[in-house]
């Protein structure tokens, strides 16, 4: 584990005092378990949510340790008329600026305009352009997101404000990033889960990485040490 220095609260700044996960960081672990037990005896810092928070469109409880894990997408077949969390990624998926079809809107409902864009990312793939989002067209959807370096950072911070401006909560999930607008959409694949989430922080400033993924987002997403993640950059 690696300590920096301290940062103000301003989307402008840039080195802050951050701890980061990866192999061997059991001590940050036994920390993190700790500010969890804090957070569900009602011991949290100041300015801790209590019961539910929402943090771009995911539902969180105020006990880090209940946090619902990131939907999976292609382990079902998707066409027209179905609805579920998959269809919010595939939906996601379609409207980012990173794979340009088209914007359609984030639900999680499979309409018409998702069969369409659908088609229309088969057909430019060399798949058959039926519209159904099959295992095979899921897993190009997939290939076709970009990879890169990433990290979470988490306890030592909780109480702060982030660079955007938002107190950092165990339950808040979010990504850092050195130059994407706060408040950014980004959807974040690790391992077959896919987080659809906002950039709320500046960093990392590590060479080799992209993100930081929050500690909430770090357990939706089961994300282990300093390892890749696929990502789409979905928009304001």
């Amino acid at each position: 584990m690696r300590k920096t220095a301290s940062r103000k609260a301003s989307v402008s700044s840039f080195p802050r005092l951050r701890w980061e996960g990866g192999p061997g960081s059991a001590f940050l672990a036994t920390v993190v378990a700790v500010a969890g037990f804090f957070a569900s005896s009602g011991l949290a810092s100041a300015g801790e949510p209590s019961g539910r928070a929402s943090q771009a469109g995911v539902t969180l409880p105020a006990d880090p340790g209940n946090i619902d894990p990131a939907p999976r997408f292609g382990e079902r077949v998707l066409k027209v008329g179905m609805t579920g969390p998959d269809v919010g990624v595939l939906r996601s998926m379609i409207s980012s600026e990173t794979l340009g079809l088209r914007s359609i809107g984030v639900t999680d409902i499979f309409d018409d305009a998702t069969h369409s864009a659908v088609r229309l990312f088969q057909r430019r793939e060399g798949l058959k352009a039926s519209g159904v989002v099959t295992r095979r067209t899921a897993d190009q959807l997939v290939a076709s997101m970009p990879r890169s370096g990433a990290s979470w950072y988490g306890a030592p911070l909780f109480g702060n404000n982030t660079a955007c401006g938002q107190k950092f909560t165990p339950t808040i999930i979010g990504v850092a990033h050195k130059t994407l607008p706060c408040g950014t959409r980004v959807l974040i694949g690790y391992k077959g889960r896919f987080l659809l989430t906002k950039v709320i922080d500046r960093g990392p400033y590590t060479p080799g990485r992209t993100w930081d993924l929050s500690h909430a987002a770090m357990i939706a997403l089961g994300y282990q040490g300093v390892d890749p993640v696929r990502h789409l950059v979905v928009g304001r």
